[in-house]
């Protein structure tokens, strides 16, 4: 059996949506699965053709689309893709927030698709009432941390860190308001931003360049890997503050969680039960300074649930993730 994972986005664009695909393939591999990578630069009905013209005839061949990603563009001709190649599956990351006209693109996946996957339960549902007929077709399977841990904590001064994308809607002017309070209160905390200025809106990178300054915020941009997984084991807490609430799609919540730092980031109704568990919630710039100050005096618990936050990670292992992935497959 061969595989061919579907993801458009270059290597070297900072997309979660590559990310884990480019780790996805890596575990199939070392299970000894043969995986083929194809990455058009954007959808249109010319990249589906070619895709399907140089698998054409290919027998014990199955096809997995990843999307979104940064450079899929507006096409619509992802809906025509199951429709050229059989034993077709998708995963998709981001349902929920799909535009309608978006949504409406997986009709057609909804009828022929082997399997749908999402990465939680709540991003299940959300396609099954759009496409209630959908149900047998539709799998869950948890995404993996993005940041392998590289040896153990560093021992440091206090760290507060942003990391992931900075973007609108990622909570980023949350964070450099919290950061601004704790300046104007004396806390001694160090600043971090990790990531990748992943907005090119003139606007937004001029806010977040002043908040950075004003704020004597240091960052640590466009890292790879290894050195992401150093500053993580350097911090102690992470202030995460997702507009929508953290969710276990969250990659940068489970490579911080997996790297022993204090979390703390908003609370939805998409946040599953462990994540509230082992997080500490907040909803404000004023909330987020109060605990990271509580936490500095010793009056809150760092790391919360301990015995959970093992389990729910060890079922994030990238190993066992392919290995579900390649048993879909097979069935």
């Amino acid at each position: 059996m061969k595989v061919v994972l579907i993801v458009t986005s270059p290597g070297d664009s900072m997309c979660g949506v590559a990310d884990y695909t480019y780790r996805l393939a890596q575990a199939m591999i070392g299970l000894g699965a043969e995986v083929v990578l194809e990455e058009p630069k954007t959808w249109s009905l010319e990249a589906a053709r070619a895709l399907r013209n140089r698998h054409r005839g290919q027998v014990d061949t199955v096809f997995h689309l990843q999307y979104p990603s940064l450079t899929m563009g507006n096409s619509l001709s992802p809906a025509v893709v199951p429709l050229l190649l059989s034993r077709f599956f998708t995963t998709l990351h981001e349902f929920r927030v799909f535009s309608f006209p978006r949504k409406a693109i997986f009709a057609s996946h909804s009828l022929f698709d082997r399997k749908i996957i999402f990465s939680n339960a709540a991003e299940r549902d959300g396609f099954r009432r759009f496409y209630p007929w959908s149900g047998s077709r539709l799998e869950v399977i948890p995404i993996g941390n993005n940041i392998t841990r590289i040896g153990g904590r560093m021992p440091g001064p206090e760290r507060l860190v942003y990391f992931g994308q900075i973007s609108r809607n990622k909570g980023v002017e949350l964070f450099l308001e919290t950061a601004g309070l704790l300046r104007a209160a004396g806390s001694p905390i160090e600043i971090r931003m990790i990531g990748a200025m992943t907005d090119s809106d003139p606007d937004f990178q001029s806010l977040v360049r002043g908040g950075i300054e004003k704020h004597r915020i240091a960052t640590r941009l466009s890292l790879p890997a290894d050195e992401v997984s150093a500053e993580l084991s350097a911090a102690t807490i992470a202030l995460l503050p997702f507009p929508d609430g953290v969710s276990d799609k969250r990659g940068s919540a489970l490579a911080a969680l997996d790297h022993g730092v204090t979390v703390l980031t908003t609370h939805s109704t998409t946040t599953p039960g462990w994540l509230r568990a082992v997080t500490h919630a907040i909803s404000t710039p004023d909330d987020a300074a109060t605990t990271v100050t509580a936490l500095l005096d010793g009056k809150r618990l760092r790391h919360k649930a301990p015995e959970l936050l093992e389990q729910e990670m060890l079922a994030r292992d990238w190993t066992e993730i392919a290995r579900r992935h390649l048993a879909l497959y097979r069935a």
